[in-house]
């Protein structure tokens, strides 16, 4: 049996993601991409806030149920091969050739926007940048390839848990009936969505991720990840009882209404808390992020500042760990041109003053009033020089902030009540949104249907390539004083030129098609399959490249 719906979700939760990432570069700050867009508008921060909220969280569970659907009908052994050669490979492929090449787009960026001061040329500092970068692996962000990281995790445990109880905890079965009956009964009940929004809201609060489910760098969040197992085993034990999509896939238009009226809410809170700096909802780390800078001509002035005071010698420490790159640039720059210097200037703080292990000092510490906090706990008592780099972490950030109290904003989380209530909030909008669009694909999207078959075949390849394709482009189009419904048209519109067209040419009818999608495909005319596509034969649904 082919689950065409489930099938169609899953492609438009990859495809979203290209027009997901087009609202990225144009948020009106810098955030983690190839540089800021001059057009940035705060709307995009509200598309953003309610993709996130949904997207990957729909894609996970759709996951797990065709996880379940393979194991079920292959065998563990076939599932894991399978997962090998279509999940675990291209992750690896992916970060050797595509992520090399997003990392240089990122620093190219840097280098057009200030957000890098270096003296070194793009080329030398991009070759010292990759030389270094063995030994901070753990920590490198993946980009947009962490789903495919955290798919084989979940996997792994999923995996792990299965052969644990079919073979030893369980082999009468009894206890995973037993779970499936409560899953049964929860799905099937008025309060689905409230039950199933406890444990990811719990996760979200233990992590305090401000912005939902985070899975960290190459070194994983567990935390993340175990909360993505879980909505994966929602997807499962789905699978056991297919016949709850119809009950899941009620009164899908007021649950997308609610569960949108809430994500939009949470997303002014965002948006509120960082456009006013205060950095609220997010993690308590000894670091800073780039609403940090409060007031960029008083920090400028009292990192120059020649003063013989107490704090004027704390001051001058700060400027001295400074990079002699960032050092001339405070010196000749009374103000900011973006925010892409702003976040340069926040690395360049959090990288060589909160990391010190030199900057604070007893006499320091107290010549400022910088006290004990109660989360280093048995640390406290132990002299700066003997405490974990974490520990001396949160004592150079107290230092740095009590050094320009007027200029930084420190970090200042919610309390615990109101966090909890956010984080409730934002898991029972997940679930609210992710049966929605089980309801709305289940309603329009239930039949064989060759154009979304195309897109459907299409969207791993889309996915893996579009960041490369709209990071070169912010690069071109950046500072083009374009009408901003323009720039994301454009944007948009090349992605989907570049993405769709190599992937039939090049992917499609050839070995990477077979690779990634489990078949190759006779070339048609690409106005043929990808405007007015024909029938050209079936493809099962545990075939498909993310089950």
């Amino acid at each position: 049996m082919r689950y065409h719906s489930l099938d169609a979700l899953r492609a438009w939760m990859m495809l979203l993601g290209l027009v997901f990432h087009v609202a990225w570069l144009l948020l009106p700050q810098y955030f983690f991409n190839a540089r800021a867009d001059s057009q940035g508008h705060t709307g995009f921060q509200y598309f953003f806030g309610w993709v996130h909220v949904f997207r990957m969280q729909a894609f996970f569970v759709i996951a797990g149920f065709f996880a379940n659907l393979l194991v079920t009908k292959r065998g563990v052994l076939s599932f894991v091969r399978n997962r090998f050669w279509r999940v675990l490979l291209p992750f690896v492929v992916s970060m050797i050739v595509l992520f090399p090449l997003i990392r240089w787009q990122e620093i190219r960026g840097g280098f057009m926007t200030g957000r890098i001061q270096s003296s070194l040329g793009v080329w030398e500092y991009t070759l010292n940048h990759f030389l270094e970068l063995p030994g901070k692996w753990g920590g490198q962000w993946p980009y947009h390839f962490w789903f495919l990281e955290t798919l084989c995790l979940v996997y792994l445990i999923a995996i792990g848990l299965w052969l644990v109880f079919a073979k030893v905890l369980d082999r009468d079965k009894r206890f995973r009936h037993r779970v499936q009956r409560f899953f049964e009964w929860v799905v099937g009940s008025r309060w689905c969505i409230p039950v199933l929004a406890v444990p990811v809201a719990g996760l979200l609060f233990w992590a305090d991720t401000w912005f939902g489910i985070s899975t960290g760098g190459l070194e994983p969040l567990w935390l993340g990840t175990i909360n993505y197992w879980f909505i994966f085993a929602v997807g499962w034990c789905l699978y056991s009882s297919p016949e709850l999509i119809s009950r899941i896939s009620r009164h899908w238009r007021l649950k997308m209404a609610i569960g949108s009226v809430i994500a939009l809410g949470l997303a002014a809170i965002w948006v509120d808390d960082w456009g006013k700096h205060r950095n609220r909802v997010g993690v308590a780390q000894p670091k800073m992020n780039l609403t940090i800078v409060r007031d960029y001509p008083m920090l400028r002035q009292r990192l120059l500042n020649s003063g013989d005071t107490e704090i004027d010698s704390v001051r001058r420490a700060v400027f001295a760990l400074l990079s002699d790159d960032f050092q001339e640039f405070l010196e000749h720059n009374e103000t900011m041109a973006n925010s892409d210097q702003a976040f340069g200037l926040v690395g360049e703080f959090n990288s060589n003053v909160i990391d010190s292990l030199q900057f604070a000092t007893p006499g320091r510490c107290q010549a400022l009033g910088v006290v004990e906090d109660p989360r280093w706990g048995r640390w406290a008592s132990r002299p700066i020089s003997e405490r974990t780099e974490d520990a001396r972490a949160w004592v150079n950030l107290l230092l740095l902030q009590a050094a320009f109290p007027d200029s930084l904003h420190p970090h200042n989380p919610r309390p615990a009540l109101e966090s909890a209530a956010y984080f409730y909030l934002y898991a029972l909008s997940t679930w609210l949104l992710v049966n929605a669009w089980f309801g709305f694909f289940e309603e329009y999207f239930s039949g064989n249907n060759p154009k979304v078959r195309y897109y459907s075949d299409s969207a791993y390849w889309l996915y893996l390539l579009h960041v490369v394709v709209q990071f070169e482009m912010s690069l071109w189009l950046g500072d083009l004083e374009w009408p901003v419904p323009v720039k994301f048209i454009v944007y948009l519109a090349g992605t989907f030129l570049v993405t769709v067209t190599t992937y039939h040419y090049l992917v499609r009818s050839t070995w990477i098609g077979r690779w990634l999608n489990g078949r190759r495909y006779d070339r048609e005319p690409f106005l043929v399959s990808a405007i007015l596509p024909s029938s050209t034969g079936t493809l099962d649904s545990d075939s498909t490249p993310a089950d």
